[in-house]
């Protein structure tokens, strides 16, 4: 179980799961390439976060004690490294 942490508006997003870290970090990498999405336009404002685990096999969550941070957006953000307008920071 995954959450982003937007910094501007001082929340974190709805959680949202993935099967696998690797596959949540593919997902908020994807996004975060997307120039079209806000956190492409805004990298440096999210933060994904791991929250715990869905156990698929006995429908049981595994929330841990403290939330894990898995890095900031401008760390994904890889195609937009040639574009430096895009990485601008606020």
């Amino acid at each position: 179980m995954f959450t982003v942490y937007d910094s501007k508006a001082e929340a974190y997003m709805i959680p949202f799961f993935a099967k696998s870290t690797g596959e949540a970090l593919r997902s908020f990498s994807d996004t975060c390439q997307d120039k079209n999405h806000i956190f492409a336009k805004h990298p440096e404002d999210f933060t994904i976060f791991e929250l715990g685990t869905w156990d698929e096999q006995n429908s049981e969550f595994v929330i841990y004690e403290s939330k894990k941070s898995l890095g900031n957006a401008i760390e994904y953000a890889t195609d937009l490294l040639d574009d430096p307008d895009q990485l601008k920071l606020a």
